[in-house]
């Protein structure tokens, strides 16, 4: 067996200090004179010992009398550009407010630190949380067609909500996105739809792993050949109505399954063609059919798993990314009412 790790009372003997002056000085306190600090300091480093950073930030929160703040802080992370805030689009208000609302619970409080706001750099993001004593970061889903976020994790807690951040390999927590296409596509099929197309942007299935697209087609190597739709994979988002109509007069889908369905958007498709979404808000369920993800849930599951890792004190990030993913729930709606049958427009 190896030699048992130093302990503070350690640190305090090689010092000639009390372990409470030791206590304060790893903490950087200025009661404790520079001379003494430098002392200790030198002593931690030669007996090797290291801090619990969790408990080390508890202890600061505990005895900062400058803040009235009770609860430990995580910093919820967003890489979002000035011209598309997040706060614009429904999906991340309710992952946020799913994350907030369990943070709370678990004795925490969520604050947003933006990367990208004026004058911020990746050394200057991290240094800021350090300085707050903030050891969780809750990293937000990346705007789409990037999937590397720059930032030195190496003494922080790290969580992502979704799959879009690839590299570094951070544990993640996702929508199961290959049981919901498999699931939207019976659904569809027990509605009597038999030519079920499926449309999804090349950006966005590479974003997530190609899963939703993985799903279609095993459901479809199930189908009879005549009943095979050929996917729709546009370029970008921008560019899926302007193929829709060429694609729909060469494959004529009885329902078409979207990956990105706009509840107000006006879609090229006769009024007999049903319309699934494979990621419905909450302010859809019951008037749009198709797959609710539960963002608010995804929000709180990724707080639930940072919370552990904080409370293990695993900090950095892992040599394979965990993924953990929250299986999608089929809703029923007028946009798909059954093959022959007009749907209701959308929102």
């Amino acid at each position: 067996m190896g030699n048992p790790a130093p302990t503070m009372q350690d640190v305090a003997v090689a010092a000639g200090v009390a372990r409470s002056t030791v206590s304060l000085a790893l903490r950087n306190d200025r009661s404790i004179p520079p001379a003494t600090r430098t002392r200790i300091f030198a002593a931690a480093e030669k007996l090797g010992y290291k801090t619990n950073p969790l408990i080390s930030a508890l202890m600061t929160s505990l005895h900062d009398r400058r803040t009235k703040q009770r609860h430990l802080v995580l910093a919820y992370v967003t890489t979002d550009p000035e011209v598309a805030p997040w706060r614009d689009y429904r999906m991340f208000i309710e992952l946020h407010d799913g994350a907030t609302a369990r943070a709370a619970e678990l004795g925490y409080r969520l604050e947003e630190f933006a990367l990208r706001s004026h004058g911020m750099t990746p050394k200057r993001y991290v240094q800021m949380l350090q300085a707050r004593g903030i050891l969780g970061m809750l990293i937000a889903p990346l705007p789409l067609g990037e999937h590397i976020i720059e930032l030195n994790f190496s003494n922080f807690a790290v969580v992502g909500i979704d799959m879009s951040v690839g590299d570094p390999p951070i544990e993640r927590v996702s929508n199961d996105h290959f049981q919901s296409a498999l699931l939207a596509v019976r659904e569809c099929q027990a509605l009597g739809y038999q030519r079920i197309g499926f449309v999804v942007s090349q950006q966005l299935n590479e974003r997530l792993d190609r899963r939703w697209i993985s799903g279609c087609l095993l459901a479809q190597a199930d189908m009879p050949r005549s009943q095979r739709v050929q996917p729709l994979l546009p370029p970008s988002t921008d560019d899926i109505i302007p193929a829709m109509p060429a694609w729909y007069e060469r494959e004529k889908p009885d329902v078409v399954i979207m990956s990105e369905l706009n509840p107000h958007g006006q879609y090229p498709l006769p009024p007999e063609v049903g319309m699934v979404s494979l990621s419905l808000e909450e302010q859809s369920l019951g008037k749009v059919a198709g797959i609710f993800q539960d963002n608010r849930r995804l929000g709180a599951i990724a707080i639930e798993h940072l919370v552990a890792r904080l409370e293990r004190a695993e900090f950095n990030i892992d040599d394979r990314g965990r993924l953990h993913m929250l299986a999608g729930k089929w809703f029923a709606g007028p946009t798909a009412p059954g093959p022959g049958q007009r749907r209701q427009q959308l929102l």
